[in-house]
């Protein structure tokens, strides 16, 4: 198999692509042809004495075979599985802590790039992992064996077969030469060395070559060898001189006799060229006797390059007479690749003469014509997955593909006519993809910078009429509204972004015919992120009960529940055959995304298929219906959109919502809990009310909506769309009944269920723990489904009362958690009688901080209400104005406190 070479590497192993499923990706590829982004990662977070781990992968497109490279090695790789005793036990040790160091540093990363570490070390087993010189190396990473195919991993490994060579030096010492190309030779191991390898050795004048020591003829290649050469001294006696005795007298002309030479032993240079189109192996020049002819064994072996083939020598050596010094020049032919071949094969086939062209022509035709009528057929026409049709995508300037919401655009003129539709949502994304100014702020939601959100106090009041009053107010082009709901009465409005704050504040003044509150377009975000626990799969499953649960009902095909997420894989065994409504906010159809699995993990948490119970994955309702809505564009969700997923699953008479999605108060954990409390009784008033007036349409329809109370570890109070009566929030506990370390608490939290170490359905067609209010929320949510399936017209109030009275007692500053099977024993014997509050149960032995986990006394708060009465108007500060003042103010106290301590000496 042919492929290049990397620098500082050789190849180990190949494997075949397809005997391996479930390919990690990057976008639209698998990791192994996109491996520079992995690696970009890799250098990121690893350090550098590990970056090795990931071998190096070349994909080999004429084969459909990937090959892998590693480091240049001193001993020969050996696979983990191979190994046993001491050595196993060393390499086992180094594997455990690589691993270990690689998902620490997932925690450290976010949205594509830990979509991509998490991928690329998903699957390791001792089979695929080589051991040699200290190291350990992982091939055939980000993929798993197709187990229809083989059930032995070690058996879609293939090894390269290796040759150990080893150098041959031959010495000449002191009194002898040999030719530079002969001093040196490479032998494989386990060769004899015979005649043919032994050079020349040109002697220097008064010495004798006698021989090498060791004697290099019959000897065995099993590692470097030298042989050194011997010589012996010529020593020249003087004869003792005889007498002189008289000579004959010899004639003149008689003839005289020459002195006889022995003839020297002549020797020739033979050359073997590669060329540029391949390589040598081997010894590739020698020295050989005059007058004798080279064997096949002589013969150097040529490796062509790829897309070359070698056809032999320029002079065939085969036993060519050595007369003089001899080159031999390798020739090459180039190939064609496989498809080429089978095309000029083919293409001869139409070309060609007899009957055989004509049938294939009259064959060509028929089926383009059934070709071109199943086209017409399908016209214009997306054939969707499980009722969900696969988003597309677009590429922007910068080489990356994002997923294609549409782009933010004016939807009236200049007289502010809206559409006839009854919603449009505004995309996050400009053309092209261009991404909207985002203002990020510690201890607040983000906000996008350029627009404003606009909501009517009267529900009554007409939201086409504000839109033309607006235009009128600001008939310039640079302020357009790109989205509205006339049933929320809203409309979002796109401005200069150095001219938001002046418009929210002179605003209302020019639009006095209406009354309209003026708040930022918020970006919520998802409670749930990919889990480090080590907690066992599925553990959730029976700490809720549900298998007991299921003695009751496992729900009903007449309940539908919506997941307002960032999208699904609807492809997924977990959900076949029970998705209805799929929608997308922004595109107004079934055309969703894969987002971030999140939507994904969710609704199989909910209503996701029994079928997988043993691995640890299943829905809490699994007969029931699924309602997918996405409300995410590429990672964000503003606050517009939302409100509009809300109310799609409201006119599509979903029976529970379950939104896992909030705003997020990072940071804002740092202040005591008084202040907490302060801010959640004066602040986002605007906001509270906005979700009090979506929840009383929820009321209205008969519809439970399930908040994820959210990961920032403050009161649940605070995130305003917690704080109403009308719908469930849900606070996250761990296997030992404690707070999770991220959940919110207290004030606004109606029940708890499992979130850490949560084993629910993942893109693509996997499955994956995860940790989150995110996790617990679609818990409640699939348990409330199956109270609908008993008992249609329950109320929240009525659900909020059977959840609390019949859930387990936990530790710390938050609600019960769910019991399937009690709630619906209770549901069925019409039990919703209101429950006694129960006392704060402290965490044993004080473990956890004064937040959730170690409080004694509940903090006095109001309590959440169902009215939607205007709030109390807060002029023209923003909620972040006065957080950032209530931060400062708290850090003020700090240093007075500081300034009072004794200085340290």
């Amino acid at each position: 198999m042919a492929g290049h070479s990397f620098f500082g590497k050789q190849k180990l192993c190949y494997t075949e692509v397809s005997d391996f499923t479930d390919y990690q990706g990057i976008g639209h590829d698998p990791m192994y042809k996109r491996y520079d982004s992995v690696f970009s990662v890799v250098k990121r977070v690893i350090p550098i004495n590990l970056q090795h781990f990931l071998a190096t992968p070349e994909y080999m497109d004429d084969e459909d075979q990937i090959c892998w490279h590693i480091e240049k090695w001193q001993q020969h790789p050996t696979r983990l599985s191979e190994l046993s005793g001491a050595e196993y036990d060393r390499y086992k040790g180094i594997l455990d802590d690589t691993i270990k160091i690689y998902k620490s540093s997932i925690m450290d990363l976010s949205g594509e790039d830990l979509q991509i570490m998490a991928g690329a070390i998903k699957y390791v087993s001792e089979d695929r992992v080589y051991c040699t010189d200290d190291k350990v190396y992982l091939v055939a990473w980000g993929m798993t064996p197709d187990v229809r195919q083989h059930k032995v991993v070690g058996s879609v490994i293939h090894d390269f077969e290796y040759t150990k060579k080893y150098k041959i030096t031959f010495d000449a010492g002191e009194h002898g030469t040999i030719s530079k190309l002969d001093k040196t030779i490479s032998r494989a191991e386990g060769s004899i060395l015979s005649k043919l390898d032994i050079p020349t050795v040109d002697v220097c004048e008064g010495w004798n070559f006698t021989g090498w020591i060791p004697s290099p003829i019959g000897q065995r290649v099993n590692s470097n060898m030298t042989f050194t050469a011997q010589y012996d001294e010529v020593v020249s006696e003087t004869p003792a001189i005889p007498p002189i005795s008289p000579e004959p007298s010899i004639p003149l002309d008689s003839p005289t006799e020459e002195p006889t030479t022995e003839p020297e032993d002549v020797f020739y240079n033979c050359r073997f060229e590669a060329g540029g189109h391949g390589s040598i192996e081997g010894s590739s020049s020698f020295r050989k006797a005059a007058n004798t002819t080279l064997s096949s064994g002589e013969i150097p072996i040529v490796t062509p390059n790829k897309g070359y083939k070698f056809t032999g020598w320029n002079i065939s050596p085969n036993n060519i007479l050595v007369d003089e010094d001899k080159v031999f020049f390798a020739q090459y032919e180039k190939t064609l690749p496989w498809y080429k071949r089978w095309w000029l094969w083919f293409a001869g086939l139409w070309t060609g003469k007899g009957c055989l062209k004509w049938l294939l022509w009259l064959l060509l035709i028929i089926l383009l014509i059934w070709l071109l009528s199943w086209l017409l057929k399908g016209c214009g026409h997306h054939s969707p997955v499980n009722g969900v049709v696969p988003i597309d995508t677009i590429t922007r300037a910068d080489g990356s593909r994002v997923d294609d919401n549409g782009a933010v655009r004016p939807i009236t003129g200049s007289d502010g006519k809206l559409p006839d539709d009854n919603t449009v949502v505004a995309p996050v994304m400009g053309e092209g993809g261009e991404e909207p100014p985002i203002v990020k702020q510690p201890g607040v939601p983000n906000i996008i910078a350029n627009r404003l959100f606009l909501y009517m106090e009267n529900e009554n009041d007409n939201v086409d009429a504000l839109a033309r009053d607006l235009k009128q107010a600001y008939p310039d082009d640079k302020y357009s509204i790109i989205g509205y709901d006339k049933e929320v009465k809203l409309l979002v409005i796109q401005i200069p972004e150095n001219e938001r704050d002046q418009i929210r504040k002179t605003i209302n003044s020019k639009i006095p015919n209406h009354k309209f509150i003026v708040f930022d377009e918020e970006v919520y975000e998802l409670h749930g992120q990919i889990s480090n626990s080590t907690e066992n799969a599925g553990w959730h499953l029976n700490a809720i009960h549900l298998k007991q649960g299921w003695t009751y009902t496992k729900g009903s095909s007449d309940v539908k529940v919506a997941i307002v997420d960032d999208g699904i894989q609807a492809s997924h065994p977990m959900f076949k055959g029970r998705i209805v409504d799929a929608y997308n906010v922004f595109t107004q159809n079934n055309a969703l995304s894969l987002g971030e699995g999140h939507g994904t993990h969710t609704a199989g948490l909910a209503v996701g298929s029994a079928d997988y119970f043993s691995k640890g994955a299943s829905g809490v309702a699994p007969n029931c219906q699924i309602m997918p809505i996405q409300v995410f564009d590429n990672k964000q969700c503003p606050l517009s959109a939302l409100i509009a997923g809300v109310m799609y699953a409201l006119h599509h008479d979903a029976d529970v919502v379950n939104i896992s999605i909030g705003p997020s108060f990072k940071g804002l954990n740092v202040l005591p809990v008084e202040q907490q409390a302060e801010i959640a009784k004066t602040q986002f008033q605007n906001v509270a009310f906005l979700w009090a007036r979506v929840c009383k349409l929820a009321a209205k329809k008969n519809t439970i909506l399930v908040f994820a109370a959210g990961n920032d570890d403050i009161l649940t109070s605070i995130p305003p769309e917690n704080r109403n009566a009308s719908s469930i929030v849900v606070t996250a506990v761990d296997k030992r009944l404690y707070p999770t370390v991220f959940t919110n608490y207290g004030p606004c939290s109606d029940i708890s269920a499992p979130g850490k170490g949560i084993y629910s359905s993942f893109p693509s067609n996997t499955f994956q723990s995860c940790d989150g209010t995110s996790m617990a929320a679609p818990i409640v949510t699939g348990t409330i489904a199956l109270m609908k399936s008993l008992k249609k017209d329950i109320t929240v109030a009525q659900a909020r009362n059977v959840l609390y009275k019949t859930g387990a007692d936990v530790y710390g500053y938050i609600p019960p958690m769910v019991l399937v099977d009690k709630a619906l024993m209770a549901v069925k014997n019409g039990d919703f009688s209101e429950p006694t509050e129960r006392k704060i149960k402290p965490v044993p032995e004080g473990e956890g901080d004064e937040s959730a986990a170690n409080r004694q006394q509940p903090i006095v708060d109001t309590p959440p209400s169902a009215n939607t009465d205007t709030p109390t108007s807060q002029g023209n500060e923003t909620d972040y104005d006065a957080i950032r003042r209530k931060i400062a103010e708290y850090k003020q106290k700090i240093e007075e406190l500081e300034r009072l301590l004794p200085q340290k000496r």
